[in-house]
């Protein structure tokens, strides 16, 4: 049967969802990837989704093309594994890549109002984690952290890249530099998705006033999680106009996602 997909469905399939969505807490080193017999103390979140962002191109590819767009938004979005374990491991390449063609189908399974693919949801769940399994029996304990906090950041991979795509004609930004500025995201976003959770923000049988204390506690913990981030980030940023446009692209994005907030305490 011909398969279709298209790239942007790649991206929007596999990013979109709810934005507090619960995950298994793991945790990263933010310096460059450790030697297989190195020994690291990590930490790190699964990051929670926002509304998906509006990718491109749209064009469609089927068959072998929807293939090798699969295995281009794989690879890219895996770059910050060690890069030489990612390009000479085969098995781990097909691994991931199997792992990304079934969230595809989870996603797309979960958004669709078709109950024969609603029913398949549980199935796609099950699938998923035995591919994470199988990753795991791949990797080195401290990869395989990496490897947990990437598999849902996808949102935080595309402002990356915004961001960079935006400032390479002025301050590109290096592999490394892009590594820790998304590690480090990641890394206080965990702690941050943690008090939310812990909130009551996110139930639905809160009364007016309780929704509003539980928002002025996530609210601190918002600024905590912002400040942190762009405290420790500076000191992998030494050129200051990086540090200043990064500041600029992500006061944007912040006071976006605290309105979402707010808006879910009814403010």
């Amino acid at each position: 049967m011909t398969r279709t997909l298209t790239i942007a469905g790649v991206l929007a399939a596999t990013i979109a969802g709810s934005w507090w969505i619960a995950r298994d807490d793991v945790s990263i080193d933010v310096s460059p990837a450790a030697p297989p017999d190195a020994v690291t103390t990590v930490r790190i979140e699964s990051a929670p989704a926002v509304d998906a962002p509006v990718a491109t191109p749209t064009s469609t590819v089927t068959g072998t093309s929807a293939d090798a767009a699969l295995a281009e938004f794989t690879a890219g979005k895996y770059r910050f594994l060690t890069s030489d374990l990612f390009r000479t491991n085969d098995a781990l390449q097909a691994a991931l890549l199997e792992r990304e063609h079934i969230a595809i189908e989870l996603n797309t399974a979960r958004q669709s109002l078709d109950e024969r693919q609603r029913e398949a949801i549980r199935q796609y769940e099950a699938q998923l984690a035995a591919a994470d399994t199988r990753i795991r029996a791949l990797l080195h304990p401290t990869d395989y952290a990496v490897f947990e906090a990437l598999k849902d950041s996808d949102i935080e991979q595309f402002q990356l890249d915004d961001y960079a795509a935006g400032i390479d004609n002025v301050a590109p930004l290096s592999a490394d530099d892009r590594r820790a500025i998304l590690l480090t995201k990641l890394n206080y976003k965990r702690t941050f998705r943690q008090v939310l959770l812990d909130s009551g923000l996110l139930r639905d049988d809160l009364s007016p006033a309780a929704r509003r204390a539980a928002f002025d506690g996530v609210n601190r913990a918002f600024a905590q999680y912002r400040d942190s981030y762009l405290a420790e980030v500076r000191q992998y940023l030494f050129d200051d106009e990086q540090y200043a446009l990064l500041l600029n692209y992500e006061s944007s994005e912040f006071d976006a996602e605290l309105a979402k907030l707010r808006s879910m305490a009814g403010g």
